[in-house]
C-alpha cells in the first residue's frame, strides 16, 4: 500500500509540474531568425566614392566565428582579416585595401559566412561599386541564384545520434525506477538479466552518444572550411567549442561509468544516476544552443527545448524499457499477465507525463518556426515537421491501442504478453524515425527564416511584360525593398522579328516628387534591361515605352518600395506581429497541456485507489 501512495504522491507533483510547464511554455513570445545578415557598410547596391572597411551587422543570434572576403573587378581579394566587434558580436568589421589609381573603380562582391552562437552556419553575397561604374546584370542575377541554403548532412545525423542517446540516457531510468524495479518486491520477479540488460543498454546509448557528440563538433569545425586541424582549433577557441569539449568530457565521463558497472558489482544507483546526471547536463547543453534558444530569451528558449526534448525522453525512453528490458522480467514471472500489466500500468503515468511535455513544447516550437500554413508545404523545414507530426500520431494511436485495448484483454487473459511487447516495439521504431526527422529539423533552416524570399515577379500589360527581381508579388503592384538592386526586364510582344526603337524605362515617385528616365539596354534577344536602384520608398509608377515597327507601345506598371528596417530582412522577422497561425498553435498548446495534466492527474488517482487491479 505504501508503493502505491508514493507513486499516486509522485504522479500528482508530477502533474502539478507539468501543468506550471505547459502554461510558461506556452506563453512565449513569436520567435524570428538567428544569424542572418540585417544591415551592411557599404549597402547592398550602393556606390561609394571611396571604402576603408566594409561592416556588416547581424540579427538574432551572435557570431562566433566570421568570414568575409571583398572580390575587386579583377577577380583579385582585396578583403583584411574579419574581426567580430568584441563590444557587439552581432557586428562584423573587413579592412579593405583599395588601388591609389583609378584601377580600384568597379564593382565588388562580398561573400560573407558566419558561425553563429546556436552552431549554425549562414553565408551571403552583396555588390557594391566603386565610382560611377553601374552595376552589371548578370552580377545581380547570379547573385541570388547563389543564395540557397539547404541542409547539413553530417550535423543532421550527429544530432539525430545525439538526441537519441539523451532520450535513452534519460527516459531508460526513469522507467526503470518507477516501472520495473517495484515489481520485484511486489512479484517476488529476479532482475537479474534485466539488470544486466539494461546496464548494456545504457551502455550503448552512451557510445552513440560518444560519437554523435565528436561528430556535431567535427561538422560544425568544418562548417566554415574543409575539414583542418586548423579549422578544429579555430573552433575550440569559440565558446561553441568550449561547450563541445565539456559535452565530450560529460559523454566519456558517462560511458566510463556504465562500463565500470558492467564488469563490477556497484550500487543501483550509482550508473542509473550517472546515466541521468550525465544525459541531463548535454541534454542542456544541447538545448542552451538550439534554434529555440537563439531565437527566443535565452533562458526561455532554452527551457522550451529541454522539456520538449525531456517529454520525448519518458515517452521513448519508458518504451525502449518495455519493449527490450521488461520481457526479460516477465520471463520469470509465474503470472505474465499481471505483471505486464502492472509494468505498463506505471508507465502509463511516465508516458502521460512525457507526451503532455513533448505535444505541449511541440505546438509552441511550431508556432515559432513555421508561423504559417504555407510555410509547413513551401520550406523543407515545414515538410520536415509535418513528417514529424503524422508519426507522432501514428506512435499515439499505437499507444493508445497497448494502454486502452491490450492491457484490458491482459486483464481478462485474453491475450497473451507477446502481443503487448510487439506493439511496444512497433511504437519505438516509429518514435525512432521521429527522432531521425528531428535531427534534419535541427540542421534545417526554420521555416520563419528560410522563406523563398523576393524572387522574380513578373507582370504583363497590353503586351508588355516586365519582369523586376528579386522582387514579391503585391497582388495590384510589385514590391521591391529599399537599397536593394533590381534587374528589370522588358518584353514587348511584337519585338521577337522587329527591333524595337529607344526603349526607355520611366520611373516616377509623386509623394517625393521625384522623376528617373533610362534607356533599355537589349541584353537578350527581345530582353530589354537596366539595374536600378529606388532611391526613395513608397508608391512607383513606371512606364516602359518603345517604337515596335511602324506602333509606339507604352504601358504603365507599379512598384512599391518598403523600407528596409536593420531588423528585417529576407531570413528575420523579428519583432513580426504574432500570425494568426501562430497563435492558433499557441492556444493548441494550452489545451493540450491543460487535458495532458488531466490525463497524468487521472492515471495516478486510479493507480493510488487500485483502479488497475487486474482481479
Amino acid at each position: 500500500m505504501g508503493d502505491v501512495s508514493r507513486v499516486r504522491s509522485r504522479g500528482l507533483k508530477v502533474a502539478l509540474i507539468a501543468a506550471v510547464l505547459c502554461a510558461l511554455l506556452a506563453s512565449a513570445p513569436l520567435a524570428s531568425g538567428h544569424a542572418y545578415l540585417a544591415e551592411s557598410d557599404p549597402a547592398n547596391g550602393e556606390q561609394v566614392e571611396e571604402i576603408e572597411e566594409v561592416a556588416l551587422s547581424f540579427s538574432g543570434d551572435g557570431v562566433q566565428i566570421a568570414e568575409v572576403s571583398v572580390t575587386g573587378p579583377d577577380g583579385e581579394d582585396v578583403s583584411g582579416e574579419a574581426e567580430i566587434d568584441p563590444e557587439n558580436s552581432q557586428r562584423v568589421l573587413t579592412a579593405v585595401d583599395l588601388p591609389d589609381t583609378d584601377a580600384g573603380e568597379g564593382i565588388y562582391t562580398v561573400e560573407w559566412e558566419v558561425l553563429a552562437d546556436d552552431g549554425h552556419t549562414t553565408s551571403g553575397t552583396f555588390l557594391f561599386s566603386v565610382g560611377e561604374e553601374p552595376l552589371d546584370r548578370e552580377q545581380v542575377i547570379e547573385l541570388h541564384a547563389e543564395d540557397d541554403e539547404g541542409v547539413a548532412t553530417g550535423e543532421a545525423g550527429a544530432n539525430a545520434l545525439v538526441l537519441l542517446s539523451l532520450i535513452g540516457l534519460v527516459g531508460v531510468p526513469v522507467t526503470l525506477w518507477i516501472a520495473v524495479y517495484p515489481l520485484s518486491g511486489r512479484f517476488g520477479v529476479p532482475l537479474g538479466a534485466a539488470e544486466r540488460r539494461a546496464r548494456s543498454l545504457l551502455s550503448l546509448f552512451a557510445a552513440l552518444l560518444l560519437v554523435g557528440v565528436f561528430g556535431l563538433g567535427l561538422a560544425r569545425s568544418a562548417s566554415l572550411s574543409a575539414l583542418s586541424v586548423g579549422g578544429v582549433v579555430e573552433f575550440l577557441a569559440t565558446a561553441l567549442g568550449a561547450i563541445w569539449v565539456a559535452q565530450l568530457g560529460i559523454a566519456v565521463g558517462v560511458l566510463g561509468t556504465l562500463l565500470v558497472a558492467q564488469r563490477r558489482s556497484v550500487s543501483r544507483r550509482f550508473w542509473l544516476g550517472g546515466a541521468i546526471a550525465g544525459g541531463l547536463l548535454i541534454q542542456l547543453s544541447v538545448s542552451a544552443t538550439s534554434h529555440s534558444a537563439s531565437l527566443v530569451d535565452r533562458l526561455q528558449g532554452t527551457l522550451v527545448d529541454f522539456a520538449h526534448i525531456g517529454g520525448a525522453a519518458l515517452w521513448l525512453g519508458g518504451l525502449l524499457v518495455l519493449g527490450l528490458v521488461l520481457p526479460l522480467v516477465l520471463r520469470n514471472a509465474r503470472n505474465r499477465s499481471e505483471v505486464a500489466g502492472e509494468a505498463v500500468r506505471r508507465f502509463s503515468i511516465v508516458a502521460f507525463t512525457g507526451v503532455t511535455l513533448a505535444a505541449t513544447t511541440g505546438l509552441v516550437l511550431a508556432a515559432w518556426h513555421a508561423p504559417d500554413p504555407e510555410s509547413l508545404r513551401t520550406t523543407l523545414y515545414g515538410a520536415a515537421l509535418s513528417a514529424k507530426v503524422l508519426l507522432v500520431a501514428v506512435a499515439l494511436g499505437l499507444g493508445g491501442l497497448t494502454r486502452f485495448v491490450l492491457l484490458r484483454r491482459l486483464r481478462r487473459d485474453e491475450a497473451d504478453t507477446d502481443r503487448v511487447v510487439r506493439a511496444v516495439r512497433i511504437e519505438v521504431g516509429v518514435l525512432v524515425c521521429v527522432i531521425l526527422v528531428s535531427g534534419l529539423i535541427t540542421a534545417t533552416p526554420t521555416a520563419a527564416i528560410a522563406d523563398d524570399g523576393p524572387s522574380e515577379v513578373t507582370v504583363e500589360s497590353d503586351g508588355i511584360e516586365l519582369a523586376v527581381l528579386p522582387a514579391e508579388d503585391g497582388g495590384t503592384s510589385v514590391i521591391v525593398h529599399e537599397h536593394e538592386p533590381l534587374v528589370i526586364d522588358a518584353t514587348f510582344a511584337g519585338g521577337g522579328s522587329a527591333e524595337v526603337e529607344d526603349p526607355t524605362l520611366l520611373m516616377r515617385n509623386d509623394q517625393f516628387d521625384a522623376t528617373h528616365t533610362v534607356d533599355l539596354e537589349e541584353t537578350d534577344e527581345g530582353v530589354y534591361s537596366s539595374v536600378q536602384t529606388l532611391p526613395e520608398i513608397g508608391s512607383w509608377d513606371v512606364r516602359v515605352s518603345g517604337q515596335v515597327g511602324e506602333s509606339y507601345e507604352s504601358e504603365w506598371f507599379r512598384l512599391y518600395n518598403v523600407p528596409d528596417h536593420p531588423d528585417h530582412d529576407d531570413h528575420d522577422h523579428t519583432g513580426e506581429a504574432d500570425t494568426a497561425f501562430a497563435a492558433w498553435l499557441r492556444t493548441g498548446a494550452l489545451g493540450v497541456g491543460f487535458i495532458g495534466t488531466l490525463a497524468v492527474l487521472l492515471e495516478a488517482i486510479r493507480f493510488g485507489r487500485g483502479g488497475y487491479s487486474s482481479r
